[in-house]
């Protein structure tokens, strides 16, 4: 598990970013800590990753996020 902090660093966003993709797309939920921290998986930056170079693909972060979601729905259960 990350920290929203090493999880930004290895989709290669910022933590602002991170938090706008979760709280305005949905894009992932992730894990809380028993102190309230958010936490991600493997899992979660994978698809955060696919967000990121759809965006840096020119796409816009909505319809980035929607493909990211529908990708990852489509895959194998995980």
């Amino acid at each position: 598990m990350y920290t929203i902090k090493h999880a930004a660093q290895r989709v290669g966003i910022t933590t602002a970013t991170l938090r706008a993709w979760e709280r305005r797309y949905g894009v992932i939920a992730p894990h809380r800590s028993e102190s309230g921290y958010r936490l991600y998986g493997d899992h979660d930056v994978a698809v955060l990753r696919s967000m990121k170079q759809l965006v840096d693909q020119g796409w816009s972060a909505a319809l980035a996020a929607a493909e990211a979601i529908r990708l990852d729905r489509a895959q194998p259960a995980h």
